[in-house]
């Protein structure tokens, strides 16, 4: 493969690809997410991120070596495995959030994880994390906070629910309480105990709470459309 490194980033992709066409509007996009990222969870990581730029879902598998096809992914402590094809750019904030959320802690909850690099995507098939919830909430599909913090449970969800409800929940605990408590939060493994703790709250009493605040806005009809549509295709 190929390589080019900027300041952060050490990129390899395959000669004569899109990557190879895009690479340094790639590496732009890139530090300035990084540079976002770190500003935010007060970071300021030891190493470059390697990131492996791939054609196909497939050749992510193969190069990462478990040759499970994957659109795009963060292997701890440093390394990307993203598809960049002309119908797919897995790029942005989300897989370079975790590795470098990872240097603060790597908690064993997904949905917190997931939470905060969805709070920096800030949308999921670009419609906001926030009219999501919304929407599941109007339709029945909402599922609580306080049991997304289950491990197992989270993982046997539909993700298209699970990833913008907790990317809008952190954003909401982020917005309202300031990002010391939620870096505090972060830095624990049981999640329940650790909300009590920094919030004086139980995960099920900010669930209620964060709901509330959901409730207080309205999607239009056609966006209401549209995400029924995606969720149906």
């Amino acid at each position: 493969m190929k390589r080019f490194e900027s300041e952060h980033y050490i990129f390899h992709y395959g000669e004569d690809t899109k990557a190879e066409r895009d690479i340094r509007q790639i590496a732009a996009m890139q530090e300035a997410c990084f540079r976002h990222i770190c500003d935010i969870l007060r970071v300021d990581p030891p190493f470059k991120i390697e990131y492996f730029l791939c054609d196909s879902p497939e050749e992510v598998g193969r190069i990462y070596g478990d040759d499970e096809p994957c659109n795009g992914f963060a292997s701890a402590p440093n390394t990307i495995y993203a598809v960049y094809n002309d119908q797919v750019q897995c790029l942005g904030f989300h897989e370079d959030a975790h590795i470098l959320s990872y240097t603060i802690n790597r908690p064993d909850c997904p949905g917190i994880r997931e939470g905060l690099a969805m709070y920096f995507d800030r949308k999921w098939w670009g419609i906001q994390n926030l009219d999501w919830t919304g929407y599941y909430l109007k339709t029945g599909r909402y599922i609580r906070v306080d049991k997304l913090l289950d491990k197992e449970f989270f993982f046997e969800q539909d993700c298209a629910v699970t990833y913008p409800i907790m990317g809008a929940f952190t954003d909401w605990l982020i917005a309202g309480y300031g990002i010391e408590p939620y870096l505090k939060l972060y830095k624990q493994q049981d999640m329940a105990v650790a909300m009590e703790a920094v919030y004086h709250r139980s995960p099920a009493e900010l669930d209620k709470a964060f709901t509330s605040y959901v409730h207080l806005f309205h999607t239009d009809e056609m966006l209401e459309q549209r995400m029924e549509a995606l969720l149906t295709k």
